[in-house]
């Protein structure tokens, strides 16, 4: 049987940082400029145009509500993908692994919600993202397969485009797999210092040898407050 190729969305990954790389802007003083550092993110993110972002299963976790147990299935689901919404025009992506998100209604801010699960996902899990209006997509059986999740975006929801605005850990996956084309970089004049604390990609399992890719320089724009915003072609990812 002749294997189907995988497609993929072309995935900018924006990030907001210190000039050390650290991204938890909760550490943060208050910026020159912009009124916070939200409405910088938030301001540059938009100007792309790209209407689906993603992030991991803690990022999402701040939209999805707190933890609560499922209740149990009425009926069997049946497997495979669940489009709870073939029109929406907006998306907000989030990978769930262990049927951690709790989400309560159907969209974030506007944004159609969509899950990246596993097939391991149970039924009573499946049933909750149902009944919140929630699409779903299975992809791997433990793990979520990052590649699959993009081909089904692209396939299934036919994006074209994608924002990755994780942590540093699922940015550092993502990275690892050779699934970001574009580096978008906002570099905030403020020094973190801090020992652990999550940097712009951290890359999952030992220490690499070498340097996890290869960028070439697309812009630069200097922002108020001494802000500057940076964004890269992404020549070649390091796969380890």
């Amino acid at each position: 049987m002749k294997q189907t190729t995988l497609k993929r969305p072309h995935v900018i990954c924006h990030m907001c940082m210190t000039i050390d790389g650290k991204i938890l802007a909760n550490r943060w003083p208050k910026l020159d400029g912009p009124k916070s550092s939200i409405e910088l993110y938030e301001t540059t993110a938009a100007s792309f145009g790209v209407p689906a972002w993603i992030v991991g299963t803690t990022t999402m976790r701040e939209f999805s509500g707190r933890p609560t147990n499922l209740k149990r299935a009425k009926l069997p689901i049946p497997p495979g993908d669940h489009v709870a919404d073939s029109q929406a025009q907006s998306f907000a992506i989030g990978i769930d692994e262990k049927a951690a998100l709790r989400f309560r209604k159907s969209n974030v801010d506007g944004d159609h919600t969509i899950v990246c699960i596993t097939s391991q996902a149970s039924d009573d899990y499946r049933a909750h993202l149902q009944a919140a209006g929630v699409s779903y997509l299975v992809c791997g059986s433990a793990k979520v397969d990052l590649r699959i999740a993009l081909d089904k975006l692209y396939r299934v929801f036919g994006l074209r485009k994608l924002m990755l605005e994780g942590g540093g850990k699922f940015n550092g996956s993502m990275l690892h797999l050779g699934l970001i084309e574009e580096i978008s970089q906002i570099v905030v004049p403020i020094v973190d210092g801090g020992i652990g604390v999550s940097s712009f990609f951290d890359i999952p399992g030992r220490t690499p040898a070498k340097a996890a890719a290869t960028l070439r320089f697309k812009s630069h724009k200097q922002l108020p407050g001494g802000i500057h915003w940076l964004r890269y072609r992404v020549i070649n990812g390091k796969r380890f």
